[in-house]
Parts: C-alpha cells; sequence; structure tokens
C-alpha cells in the first residue's frame, strides 16, 4: 500500500490532467487492502487537482467504511476541509467534518486541522466561524495566522487583518514571513492605508524580504495612488510577468490611461501578458475607452479573437468571458460606434449572460439611443438590478427623468414573484431624477424607502447621503438638504460641495464660505469643483478680494489648475464689481498664455462682455465682442450682447447696426428660446346632482310657498 500511495503521488504531481486522475484511481481500485492513508491520498489529489466534487464523494466511504480498521486521522480531517474550501457550496460537509473533527479530538490534538477549518471557512466566506476556530486553537503556527489574516484581507474586512496582524506582530511576538507580509500589504492596498503599508516596506527592507516581496510593495503604491513610488519599485523587473501585469492595472486605476498605453506599447511580446492573465484584456479596453481609442481598441480585439481560437486560452476566457465581453462593448460604446458594439453583442458566444445585455443597454445610452436601448431591455430573458438600473440612470442622463422615475416605480410594482429589489446606485439615479424635476413629494418617498427597506451600508453610503443633500436643496428645502448633511457617517469633498452650493444657490452666500472654512480645517482637501463653488459665491456675494485670495490658495496651496470655469467666475468676478482693467489684464494673461492651462474659452469672453454690458464700457465691450467673433462661436449671442452694451451707451446707431449686420452679413439665426410650460390644474369637479324629486305633498308645499312669496311681491309692488 505504500508503494500505490506513492504512485497515486507520482501520478498527480507529474501531470493533473483528467487522464493521470483516471490512472491514480484505477490504481487505487486494484488495491484489495485499502488504509487510511490511501484512501487520504485519493482524496488529496483530487483536491489538488481542482477537482473537488470528486473528492468529497470519496469522504462517506472513509468515515463509514465497515472495516473497522480504516480509522479517519488528523490528515483525513484536513484534506477533507481543503476539499470543501475548494467547493463553497458544499460548506454544509465542512460543518459536519467540523463537528466529527471535535468530536474525535483531532481539532484540539493538532495544528494542522483547526488551520485546514479556519482556512475552509475563509474561503467558504463565513470569516466569523474561521475567527472562533481561531480562538478556540490550543495551539497555533505561522501557517494558522497567515490563513486567519489571509482569510480577514480577502473577505474585505482588511481593517481586522490589519489589527491582528498587529497583535501577532507586537502582543504576541511572532515573527512574521514573506508570505504574512504579502497578505498584509495586500491589506494596506485594499484599506489604502499608505501610511501602514510605508512602515511594511521598511519592515520588508530590514528583515531582507524587499526583494521577495517587490510586487506586493507595487501594488500598495498603485492602489495608494504612489505612481511614482511604484514604478521605482518595479522598473527593475522588466522581465517578470506579474510586476507587468501590476504595472498596466495600476496605471489604469489610478487612471493614467497613457502610461498604460505607451507601457503596452513599449513591450516586445504583449501577447505574454494576456497569457498570464486572460482579464488583462479589460484594463486595456477601459484604456481604449477612455481615450477613444478605437483603432487600437480593435487590434487589441483581434489578439482577443486569436487567443480565443487557441485551444490553450478557450478554458480561460470562457470562465472570463463576462467581463471581458461587457469591456470590449464598453470600449466600442465610449468609442460612439455602437454598431460595433451591437455585432460583438450579437456574435459573443453565452449571450445568455446577463452582463453582455447590461452593457449594450448602457452603451445605447450613453451615445443618446434611448429608443434602441428600450427595445433591447423589452427583450432581455432575464433583468437583475443592474438593469434596471442602466435603464433609470439612462433615461436620467438623456433628458427624460420622468421616464426614469416611472420606471422605478415600474421595478417595485411587478406582482408576478419576479420584483427586483434596487441597490443604492439605483436609488441615486431616482434622487437624480427628482432632482431634475424638483420633484419634492417622489424624493421624499424614495428617501423613506431607503429608511424602511435598506440595509445599514446601503443608508450609509456617502454616495446617497450626498445626493439626497443634492435632491433637498434643488427642491427648495435647504433645511431637509443639512439634515441629511448631519447625519452622514461619512462626508467626502463632494458631499461638502454640495451642501455648500445648495447654501450659495438658495442665497446664503456667507454661511456657505463659513462651509467651505470648516471642510478644511477638518483635513478634507477642495478640488476643482469646490473652487468654482466658492469663486461663485464670491462673485454673486460681491466678495472681490475674498475670491482672488481663495483663488490664490487654489493654486499655490493645493497645486490645482485652474481651468476655463475659473477664470470665468473670477472674471465675473471683477466685473460685477466694477473692476474691469484688471480682468482685461487678468484675460489677456489668459491668451498670452501666462498661465498653465489654456483657458481662453467663449465662456471667459462672455464674461468680460457682459461685465461691460452691466457697467457701459463700450470701448472694452468692442474689443471683446471682436475677439469673440472670431472664433465663429456663440456669433448670435454676441451680437445682441454687444448691441445691448452700446444701447446702454445711449449709441443706438450703433446698436442697430451692430443688428443689422448680424441679419444680413452673418449667416447666423438665432436659436429659439424654449421653455417648459406647466399645464393649468384641472378644473374643479361638477357638483354633484340634484336630489331625487322629493314626495307629492312637499312637491304641492314648495310649489304653495313659491306662489305666495310671488304674491306677496307683487302686493308690495
Amino acid at each position: 500500500m505504500a508503494v500505490a500511495t506513492r504512485l497515486i503521488n507520482d501520478y498527480v504531481s507529474s501531470s493533473q490532467t483528467p487522464t493521470a486522475l483516471s490512472n491514480a484511481h484505477k490504481l487505487f481500485d486494484q488495491v484489495p487492502h485499502k488504509d487510511t492513508i490511501l484512501w487520504t491520498a485519493l482524496v488529496s489529489a483530487y483536491t489538488r487537482s481542482n477537482h473537488p466534487h470528486e473528492a468529497l464523494q470519496l469522504l462517506p466511504f472513509i468515515f463509514r467504511h465497515p472495516d473497522s480498521t480504516l480509522q479517519p486521522n488528523h490528515f483525513v480531517f484536513a484534506t477533507a476541509a481543503r476539499a470543501v474550501a475548494s467547493s463553497p457550496e458544499h460548506l454544509h460537509l465542512g460543518r459536519t467534518v467540523h463537528s466529527l473533527a471535535a468530536k474525535s479530538g483531532f481539532l484540539l490534538s493538532y495544528v494542522v486541522v483547526g488551520t485546514a477549518l479556519l482556512d475552509m471557512y475563509s474561503k467558504c466566506g463565513v470569516v466569523d466561524c474561521a475567527r472562533k476556530v481561531f480562538d478556540e486553537m490550543a495551539d497555533r503556527n505561522l501557517v494558522t495566522w497567515n490563513a486567519m489574516l489571509s482569510g480577514y484581507v480577502h473577505n474585505g474586512r482588511e481593517i481586522h487583518g490589519l489589527e491582528l496582524f498587529y497583535r501577532m506582530k507586537c502582543v504576541e511576538l511572532n515573527t512574521p514571513d514573506e508570505f504574512t507580509v504579502a497578505t498584509v500589504l495586500a491589506g494596506c492596498a485594499w484599506a489604502h492605508d499608505l501610511d501602514l503599508g510605508m512602515q511594511i516596506h521598511g519592515f520588508t527592507v530590514v528583515s531582507g524580504f524587499e526583494f521577495i516581496c517587490l510586487n506586493p510593495i507595487g501594488n500598495m503604491y498603485f492602489q495608494c495612488g504612489e505612481i511614482s513610488s511604484a514604478e521605482r519599485l518595479l522598473n527593475g523587473l522588466e522581465g517578470n510577468t506579474v510586476s507587468k501585469l501590476i504595472k498596466i492595472r495600476g496605471y489604469v486605476l489610478n487612471q493614467e490611461y497613457n502610461a498604460a498605453i505607451d507601457y503596452v506599447a513599449s513591450e516586445n511580446n504583449i501577447a505574454e501578458i494576456f497569457e498570464a492573465d486572460g482579464t488583462m484584456f479589460v484594463p486595456l479596453f477601459t484604456t481604449c475607452a477612455e481615450l477613444s481609442l478605437l483603432k487600437v481598441g480593435r487590434q487589441v480585439h483581434g489578439l482577443l479573437i486569436a487567443m480565443a481560437s487557441s485551444s490553450c486560452h478557450t478554458h480561460s476566457l470562457e470562465d472570463d468571458g463576462a467581463i471581458i465581453g461587457s469591456a470590449l462593448i464598453n470600449m466600442y460604446s465610449k468609442c460612439t460606434s455602437t454598431v460595433e458594439a451591437r455585432k460583438v453583442f450579437d456574435t459573443w458566444p453565452h449571450t445568455q449572460l446577463v452582463a453582455l445585455w447590461n452593457s449594450m443597454i448602457s452603451g445605447y445610452m450613453y451615445n443618446g439611443l434611448v429608443e434602441d436601448a428600450r427595445r433591447l431591455w423589452e427583450q432581455m430573458p432575464k433583468k437583475n438590478v443592474v438593469s434596471w438600473t442602466s435603464m433609470i440612470s439612462g433615461y436620467v442622463q438623456n433628458g427624460v427623468p420622468q421616464e426614469g422615475l416611472d420606471l422605478l416605480a415600474k421595478m417595485y410594482s411587478n406582482g408576478n414573484g419576479s420584483r427586483v429589489e434596487g441597490n443604492c446606485f439605483t436609488f441615486v439615479a431616482g434622487l437624480e431624477a427628482c432632482s431634475r424635476l424638483t420633484n419634492l413629494e417622489k424624493g421624499k418617498q424614495i428617501h423613506a424607502k431607503l429608511m424602511r427597506g435598506s440595509t445599514k451600508p446601503d443608508i450609509d453610503n456617502v454616495v446617497i447621503g450626498t445626493t439626497l443633500v443634492d435632491m433637498y436643496s434643488k427642491s427648495g428645502h435647504l433645511s431637509y438638504a443639512h439634515t441629511c448633511f448631519d447625519l452622514m457617517a461619512e462626508r467626502n469633498v463632494v458631499a461638502w460641495t454640495s451642501i455648500m452650493m445648495g447654501n450659495a444657490v438658495h442665497g446664503f452666500g456667507f454661511r456657505a464660505l463659513e462651509i467651505f472654512q470648516q471642510m478644511m480645517e477638518i483635513g478634507i482637501e477642495p478640488n476643482e469643483v469646490t473652487f468654482v463653488s466658492v469663486l461663485t459665491v464670491c462673485s454673486h456675494c460681491g466678495l472681490v478680494d475674498e475670491g482672488l485670495k481663495y483663488f490664490k490658495l487654489m493654486r499655490e496651496k493645493y497645486k490645482l489648475i485652474p481651468s476655463e470655469d475659473h477664470y470665468t467666475c473670477l472674471i465675473d468676478m471683477l466685473g460685477r464689481a466694477g473692476r474691469l482693467e484688471e480682468a482685461k489684464t487678468l484675460i489677456e494673461g489668459i491668451e498670452e498664455g501666462q498661465t498653465n492651462n489654456d483657458c481662453s474659452g467663449n465662456a471667459v469672453w462672455a464674461a468680460m462682455l457682459g461685465a461691460c454690458q452691466l457697467h457701459g464700457n463700450v470701448e472694452i465691450g468692442r474689443k471683446v465682442a471682436e475677439k469673440m467673433l472670431e472664433t465663429r462661436k456663440q456669433v448670435s449671442e454676441t451680437c445682441i450682447t454687444l448691441s445691448n452694451v452700446y444701447a446702454a451707451a445711449g449709441m443706438w446707431n450703433e446698436a442697430c447696426r451692430v443688428r443689422e449686420n448680424w441679419r444680413k452679413e452673418i449667416d447666423v439665426n438665432g436659436k429659439p428660446g424654449l421653455s417648459r410650460l406647466c399645464p393649468p390644474p384641472p378644473p374643479p369637479p361638477p357638483p354633484p346632482p340634484p336630489p331625487p324629486p322629493p314626495p307629492h305633498t312637499h312637491t304641492h308645499t314648495h310649489t304653495h310657498t313659491h306662489t305666495h312669496t310671488t304674491i306677496e311681491k307683487m302686493t308690495i309692488t
């Protein structure tokens, strides 16, 4: 039996193909008397070959074998736990193995059994049970600590994992190895804890693990946004395929799409990257979509087709077909080639994948093809929450928010047992529709639904909280917006900017600036949109000096490059205050390229021309109008505003000349104005019909009374 056991292990070690497993099982069947070690070897062979179902089918023969000499040992329990870990749907069998191990005493006596069981629970997603097994273990080795750390990190409980690492190293004084370090670095990456990640990096340098852990360290720096640090670490690993994967994914994650394309273009053997990881097509398609590189996207698509036709890659591409196909459809859609996107959708294998339908619907909506999206949505064989959310948000983005609200109501009115529960993105789309329609009642209903039916993470979601603040602000209930803002568990810069803009729009400019000061005091860094709001507030409140101070703060402290919107607000602020010469100097500096950004758009000139109209400055207004007319943009608006400048100065002949030239010499028609007319309220309902005639006696009395009254009147007359 020892020889048979060794042969079974050799079969699987040399080749994990179905033929090798079949030969190993045939050899097993030929052994007349099988002991526990031989059974364990066969179960382990199936488990290591990624065939957990076959391994689990053998377990009952071990535990219920009539031969009393066949008693499970600690290796049987550990192997059984590993098989269940590879097949989480059989967790109930794992619990049975756990109970048998506890009854037989192997759980407390052997570290390998407890470690295998906690690893099983972790890989089945029941990390709390894994921690309970961990806490009850009498002895723990380094493998046990690593398994528990990995369980926390890979189940989205990074903070718990980092706390456990602190206990391991600083409280119980266990020495980590390279596997511990790699796991903790992954936790730092997903938790975006740069400070701890840098400390772990320093520990690897001191302990001699840095070279072994270069890839996890580089990935941590990419995940935390430290691109230059990651590049310095990985630049010397050009021959390491894993390093290449980390670099490409890191560039795309940090939206450095040009760097990703340049790096891929510099590779001599790009196919090697995709052979190592078929999902690398996804970040490449994402890059092509964001940069609108349709030709490059087609080339990557061609490489995908070539690899799919190769038998050695077919299985891998089938496993990742949904994510790769969705990314490809998204790439063509964002490159405005919906015809090619639809061709991919129609020809992709496994078209029943809901993800492909959702991507095609989103692609149609992105390109404004609402009817095409609606038709495809109605043809869907099966809809999930992403399908409904894509349609609702698509309606809102394409200017038909009422259609989105109607679809949200339909989503919750399905009475055929197939009702889909919305997630946080669904409700965000619904609240955005209410914001655009200023429909307070519907917004309150969605808010109430969130409070009643959603889980706590959904209610505390910063995106939902920010959308509620925006909805209540735009619907005229600033007090509700402040209440929602105060109740938010987490507030990011978008939430602060939203409440600040809400106050500004309602005329509370000084309160908006106070909120801005609070935001900076607690360490929230403002972004470009925040400073647009601040400059707008300063403009409308006449706080010119404060606005200039904030503009300087934006450039010098926060290193933000001013955009056209910032300069437009600045010109408008100076113009409203009558400081036209300063505004003129600033706009000339923009035109001459004294700034780091090309902001000489028509919005800046339009703000300057509006200021000239406000203060009747004909000289500057004429020059600004001439500059604007050179671009042949906003011709009608420019001519009308210049005419008003002349009219405000009493130069009626010049005003008429500008309008005549506009009508005769410039072949441009003014765009008609549009407005939304609310329908009048419905007429009141008609009065109820008169009651039926009373009995005959009553009618006689009434007639008599009426006649009597008439006679009295006649007598008086």
